[in-house]
């Protein structure tokens, strides 16, 4: 499974911040890449409706997930704030990685 994550806006957007960042699962430990896989089927990625467009908030946050597990690919993009209590998890999941990953870190 291949995920690709990126952040827009918020209060203090910074064009570094808004890189997106891939996350190969295929090169993650065991551990990692089925926590990924586990909250990408807890959210129902390829199931769930798309999300419903709104008027955004002043300084809110929009994320964009685009995941090809091998089957079948979809971008959807949520803005804050995100209802669906699982699609937070998932999403709070991927801020951590992506924020590893920019500081140089690797995405685990």
């Amino acid at each position: 499974m291949r995920i690709d994550f990126r952040i827009d806006g918020g209060l203090a957007a910074f064009p570094g911040l808004a890189k997106p960042v891939s996350i190969d699962c295929a090169a993650l430990p065991a551990n990692d890449a089925a926590r990924l896989g586990k909250l990408v089927r807890k959210a129902d990625f390829f199931g769930m409706p798309p999300p419903r467009i709104v008027a955004p908030m002043p300084d809110a946050r929009a994320y964009t997930i685009a995941i090809d597990d091998g089957l079948q690919c979809r971008t959807l993009t949520f803005a804050e704030p995100i209802a669906d209590a699982s699609m937070r998890e998932l999403v709070a999941e991927l801020r951590l990685r992506a924020g590893a990953s920019r500081r140089g870190g690797d995405t685990r």
